[in-house]
């Protein structure tokens, strides 16, 4: 019985077999033939690591890489805000209609294809208003930085290039959150102008692009409090979120706008209420080409020739020493730059200062000897 216990027990827990050796000596000739395997092993694959996963003849620093993207995203950046920021300042050239800022570029861009810019004699007078304005001096300092971080980028040193970015990134940052500020509160006053009017005209379409207009608005209000509350220190993660919210604030101005417009608009002028047959369906593509910028201008325009409209809205408890031009918003919404102002971006490309990389970056003047300390 104990026999075939033991059987049994072998069979499933086998004995531990211990590997004896003869003298020491054999336990160091095995030690040293186990370590020179595992050498040899290690050796080749020291030495086959740069063959397996480099190329030479593609090798990018990833620096150089980083740093390309980082100058990208900060032209983007530069020539978005550039429409919004030269908008909120004061009126500057009389006579000056709206201007698009499609083929606007950075002075970066100018230094790369040779065309730099600089300030005429005639617009003195001009540049001491503009750096009198916050907005101006905290853009200009942005392209300033933005372009010696390019040149250091170009000169390849990425070290010098990567803190003037980062220090272009910082202004904007500031910037962005200023405009998207003052669009939530130009959005919220239009709403509230607009609420009265369409819930006494009863009509369904206002009411519907009134009610999308505040849906924008919590809307851009919840990027802007996410990006303040974000880490001061993450500009990019600002930038995405404040420009994010700025899109979606001109979104509900548009709806503002439009269901001012439809309120003051009769069913039988609206296209929704209008009846039409075959033939003007077949030559619709035939009629005249017209943007949606150019159709509501004109609306606009007539409507408040006319008196339907009212182009100054004063926000509440802010009296009409600074009213909201409706005209302006709209060209602020579609991108253009309004009535009498000038873009910042090309004015400050005008007063960019090619010999500031060095100056900022210099070393400090030897002390006198002699001098106290």
């Amino acid at each position: 019985m104990n026999s075939v216990r033991n059987e049994t027990s072998e069979a499933f827990f086998p004995k531990k077999r211990e590997y004896t050796f003869s003298n020491p000596a054999d336990r160091l000739l095995v030690g040293k033939a186990m370590g020179s395997k595992y050498t040899r092993i290690l050796l080749l694959l020291f030495v086959a690591a740069p063959i397996l996963f480099t190329d030479r003849a593609h090798a990018v620093s990833p620096d150089q890489t980083n740093l390309a993207i980082l100058i990208d995203e900060n032209k983007i950046n530069l020539k978005f805000i550039n429409i919004c920021i030269s908008n909120l300042a004061p009126p500057m050239e009389e006579g000056s209609g709206p201007k698009s800022q499609a083929g606007v570029a950075t002075a970066a861009e100018n230094a790369q294809s040779g065309q730099g810019q600089k300030p005429a004699s005639s617009q003195d007078e001009l540049f001491k208003k503009l750096n009198g304005i916050d907005n101006y001096r905290s853009f200009k300092k942005a392209n300033q930085a933005d372009f010696n971080g390019n040149m250091w980028y170009f000169q390849s040193n990425y070290s010098l290039s990567y803190k003037n970015l980062k220090s272009a990134q910082g202004e904007m940052k500031d910037i962005f959150q200023v405009v998207h500020e003052n669009y939530i509160r130009t959005a919220r006053v239009l709403l509230e102008a607009a609420s009265p009017m369409i819930i006494r005209s009863n009509d369904k379409i206002a009411q519907h692009l009134l009610k999308l207009g505040f849906r924008d608005l919590k809307s851009s209000e919840d990027s802007f409090t996410s990006a303040y509350n974000s880490s001061p220190y993450q500009y990019r993660v600002k930038l995405v979120l404040f420009g994010e919210g700025i899109k979606i604030a001109r979104r509900a101005r548009r709806f503002a706008i439009l269901s001012m417009i439809a309120a003051k608009t009769p069913n039988d002028d609206k296209h929704e209420f209008q009846f039409v047959n075959l033939d003007e369906v077949r030559n619709a593509a035939e009629k005249e080409n017209i943007s949606d910028y150019d159709r509501i201008r004109n609306t606009l325009i007539d409507y408040i020739d006319n008196e339907l409209l009212s182009q100054k809205i004063a926000p509440p408890g802010e009296g009409k020493d600074n009213p909201i031009d409706l005209l302006e918003v709209h060209d602020d919404n579609y991108s253009f730059i309004t009535n009498a102002r000038v873009s910042f971006l090309e004015k400050s490309n005008e007063e960019i200062r090619s010999d500031d990389i060095n100056k900022n970056e210099a070393l400090p003047p030897v002390p006198k000897p002699g001098g106290s300390n």
